[in-house]
């Protein structure tokens, strides 16, 4: 809007004449002006005319100014928000770069690097024990095994020896009742 009046004034303004600037028309009234001693006469009508251009450039001199001045305070807040937004974005970055750079673990934040360090290491760690405990495994089971079979062994050897001495009791008992038959075959004779 004040655009627009700024334009209409200097179109106003040329068209009327005084399209000439002001340094021209300062010029021109002083060269048309009659001389008195040192002093310059000057027609009130022109000084008036001449007082009235200057005011309407100063004002549209003022009106550039403020539109000026207010442009230049727009730009400056949008700069503000534009620098907002960067200090936001730049915020943001470095929050994502954090973010690829470091894990959270049980509340810890590590870098990535140590977190797969930590768990190679354990995993490593782990599959150690297992071999250990599986070869402790081996170990026991194979003393199973040969325990299981020494006993089974002297299990077989108790039997055979039972057996034997059961055999050896039988025949003794057999003998035995031979030899009492004998007595008892003798006395009855």
């Amino acid at each position: 809007m004040k655009k627009l009046l700024s334009i209409i004034l200097v179109a106003i303004l040329s068209v009327s004449g005084f399209a000439q600037t002001l340094d021209d028309q300062f010029n021109e009234l002083r060269d048309n002006s009659e001389t008195f001693k040192v002093y310059k006469v000057i027609k009130q009508a022109e000084l008036n005319q001449f007082w009235n251009v200057v005011s309407d450039s100063v004002r549209v001199l003022k009106q550039t100014i403020e539109q000026s001045q207010e442009e230049i305070n727009l730009q400056g807040s949008k700069i503000i928000e534009q620098e907002d937004i960067i200090k936001a974005k730049d915020d943001e970055m470095a929050s994502l770069l954090y973010d690829t750079g470091h894990i959270s673990v049980l509340g810890i934040d590590l870098f990535k690097e140590a977190y797969i360090a930590i768990s190679f290491s354990t995993i490593g760690v782990l599959v150690i024990v297992l071999i250990l405990f599986f070869t402790r495994f081996k170990s026991n089971q194979n003393i199973a095994k040969q325990k299981v079979a020494d006993w089974k062994k002297i299990s077989a050897e108790l039997e055979e020896f039972k057996k034997e001495s059961l055999e050896k009791q039988m025949k003794l008992r057999r003998e035995l009742q031979t030899q009492l038959n004998k007595l008892n075959e003798i006395r009855s004779a």
